[in-house]
Order: structure tokens, then C-alpha cells, then sequence
């Protein structure tokens, strides 16, 4: 890339329709060697490959053409690659490989199982960890098949975008970077890296790790607590978990539990035990207790009890699990309908900000008439004020 931009500082010649004219074509083509040159002169479809690659350098700032001079020029692209402020020329090479890829993907594929296979590779790759073996890549025997594959992982190895072995294929840093760039980009919401909560309170941490891969989260947790002290963030955990979501309350309790990650130690489990005593969090924190601790506290009351069993339905259905699907797999259905109708009924007396919507969804859901009653009159009886948040 470099060598084009040093050869366009004295102009590439285009023609009306801003074009490369023969001698520009050709000065382009100047890094190739000689085999190269002369392939692409003499096959059109070459041709065609090195006239997109043009666009691609004016689409994305690398060269800028001067219509009023005839001439292409290094554009923006150009001067943040070659201006020694590395963010600059990283976010001007982000783009670059971006639109390389769109058209590795995109471009006069004859064959539909080509198309977009450039970019669901790095993607595929970015979603793992560690080395791909070359049969993981493609499911397909055939030799056509694995020869496609062969093409693309030499076009991401030219990038940069991945390194490759005797055994298998992994992404790079730099690879890495450009795919969490281009899922941004294609979905239009902010992805999380790791480190990205490192100065946030305990609540945005918690709601974060809830989307989080599970192998991410130590990580994104250490990084978090580089900036305070053990006792300090499993403090600050302790005091999130009202505030948070079921999900990210369940995440809080496993990262003090240690089932995530040991990082809170003994600290954790401390905060566990005394959190026992909490007349809402109580039987939550039970849960996660082992025998030997369990000898050491009272068993929460029902009220705990109660709220727990909303918490564990509400993170159901914050989940996406549909409602019948949650009501069946909780136990709440084939059950003795009086025993069950009583216990839906208290989930009216808990102060959880989902019992609304759980017991909505059990009004509306649940198979057994006695329980849809007792369901309706515990949602009555809710102060007319309780929000009901939905998933």
C-alpha cells in the first residue's frame, strides 16, 4: 500500500470519468512483478480484479481524484497511513480492509456458497478462541470446496487478518479489530471489548457481563478491579445486585461464588454468607453456599424464598424464554393446583420489580385455572404504581 501512495505523490493520469489512462493503469500496477503484470494485461477478468481494486482506493480515501487536474492524488486515507499518528493510520487501515472484504465477498462470485464466505470466515473465527483446524473450516469433502476455503484464507493471510500453521488458521489482533469494527458497523450496536468497563460502576459492569461470553468475563473483571481493591469491588457487587436485572444479578452472585472466576476469593464468599441475612437477596445467596457454610447461617424466611423463585422466573423471561416454556420447565405446571395456586399467590407480597410481569404471564399462560385466578389477585393486589419491566 505504501508503494502506490509514494507513486501517486507526483498524480496518477484519469481520464473524464476519473479512471486510471492506460500509463496510470500501468504505473498502478508497477509493485507487481513482472508475471503479475503481464497476467493481469492479459487476462480480462485480472483486469477487471485490478479496476476494482482502483474504486476501492477512491472509495476509501486512499487516492483522491482531482477531476479538475485530470489527476488521482494520496487522498485522507493516504495521509493518516503515512502520518505517524498510529489511531489515525489504524482507523484509515480499519476501513481499507472493511471494503476489502465487502468486495473479497461480494465480487463476481460465480459460485453462491462464495458469496460473503471471506467475511462469515473472520467472523467464525473472531466468535472462537485459538486455532481452527483446516477441517473445521469447511464441512464439505469435496476438493473444489476446501480449495475455495484454501483462496480466502490466503486473501485474510495477505491482510493480516489471520495467521495460519501447518494445523490450522487463527485470527490477529489486527484481524480481531477490523471484525468487531464491521459487526458494529453491519448491526448498529455498540459491541463491548474487553476492558471497556474498567472505570464503570458495579451496575454497568454487571449489566455488561450479562451479554458477555462466558470466557470473556474473568478477563473483563480483572481488568475491572486493577482499579480498586478485593474487599472494595465485591463491596460494590454486594450493593449492584438490587439494581441490576435478573441476569446481571445472577451474574453478581457467581462472580462472588468464584463459579466465573476466583478473582473475589474468600472475600466473595464472606459477602456471600453475611448476605444470607437479607431478607430479599437471601435465598439467592443460599443457593450459591456450601454445606459447611450453610452450618453457619439461619435458612432465609419465605418472603426471601418468594422473591427468589420471581427473581429465577423474571431471569427466565429476560432471557427470551417464552412463557409457556418458562412456566413448564420452572416445575410450575402437573403440580397438585391448590398447593400451587397459594404459592403463585405470594408472589404478590414480595416487593420484586418483576412480579408483575410474572405473574401477568402466569395469568396468561399456565394451563391450571386455580393458579390463572390466584395469579390475577396477587397482580391486584400490587401497588397500581409497581412498574412491570418487559424483556
Amino acid at each position: 500500500m505504501t508503494s502506490q501512495i509514494e507513486r501517486a505523490r507526483s498524480g496518477f493520469e484519469v481520464d473524464t470519468d476519473g479512471e486510471p489512462t492506460v500509463a496510470s493503469f500501468t504505473e498502478l500496477l508497477g509493485v507487481l512483478d513482472e508475471s503479475d503484470q503481464r497476467a493481469v494485461h492479459e487476462s480480462e477478468e485480472k483486469t477487471k480484479a485490478a479496476m476494482r481494486f482502483w474504486g476501492l482506493l477512491t472509495r476509501t480515501g486512499i487516492l483522491h481524484v482531482d477531476q479538475a487536474r485530470s489527476l488521482a492524488w494520496p487522498g485522507p486515507g493516504a495521509v493518516a497511513l503515512t502520518s505517524g499518528d498510529d489511531e489515525a493510520a489504524l482507523a484509515a487501515w480499519r476501513t481499507f480492509l472493511i471494503a476489502m472484504m465487502d468486495h473479497w465477498s461480494l465480487s463476481d462470485h460465480e459460485e453462491y456458497e462464495e458469496i460473503g464466505l471471506c467475511t462469515n470466515m473472520l467472523v467464525f473465527l473472531y466468535t472462537r478462541d485459538g486455532r481452527i483446524t483446516y477441517e473445521h473450516l469447511t464441512a464439505s469433502p469435496e476438493a473444489r470446496a476446501r480449495e475455495c476455503v484454501r483462496v480466502h484464507v490466503s486473501l485474510l493471510l495477505q491482510a493480516g487478518l489471520v495467521e495460519q500453521d501447518g494445523v490450522g488458521v487463527w485470527i490477529t489482533p489486527l484481524g480481531r479489530f477490523v471484525c468487531h469494527a464491521m459487526l458494529e458497523e453491519a448491526s448498529g450496536i455498540t459491541i463491548p471489548t474487553v476492558g471497556s468497563y474498567a472505570d464503570a460502576d458495579a451496575t454497568t459492569l454487571l449489566e455488561a457481563l450479562s451479554v458477555y461470553r462466558v470466557d470473556h468475563i474473568s478477563e473483563e473483571v480483572r481488568a475491572w478491579l486493577c482499579g480498586r481493591s478485593v474487599e472494595g469491588g465485591a463491596e460494590e457487587i454486594r450493593g449492584a445486585l438490587r439494581r441490576v436485572g435478573p441476569i446481571a444479578r445472577r451474574a453478581g452472585f457467581d462472580l462472588l461464588a468464584g463459579t466465573m472466576d476466583d478473582v473475589f476469593g474468600e472475600t466473595g464468599r464472606s459477602v456471600l454468607v453475611t448476605l444470607v441475612a437479607d431478607p430479599e437477596l437471601g435465598a439467592l445467596a443460599h443457593n450459591f453456599l456450601t454445606a459447611e457454610e450453610k452450618e453457619q447461617v439461619s435458612v432465609p424466611g419465605r418472603a426471601a424464598s418468594t422473591w427468589a423463585l420471581v427473581d429465577l422466573a423474571a431471569m427466565s423471561l429476560q432471557a427470551g424464554t417464552p412463557a409457556p416454556e418458562m412456566i413448564e420447565r420452572l416445575g410450575y405446571v402437573d403440580q397438585e393446583p391448590g398447593k400451587m395456586a397459594k404459592l403463585i399467590s405470594l408472589f404478590g407480597d414480595v416487593d420484586h420489580p418483576w412480579s408483575a410481569r410474572v405473574l401477568e404471564v402466569m395469568a396468561a399462560h399456565h394451563p391450571q385455572s386455580p393458579v390463572v385466578e390466584a395469579a390475577r389477585l396477587a397482580r391486584d393486589r400490587l401497588v397500581p404504581t409497581t412498574e412491570s419491566p418487559r424483556p
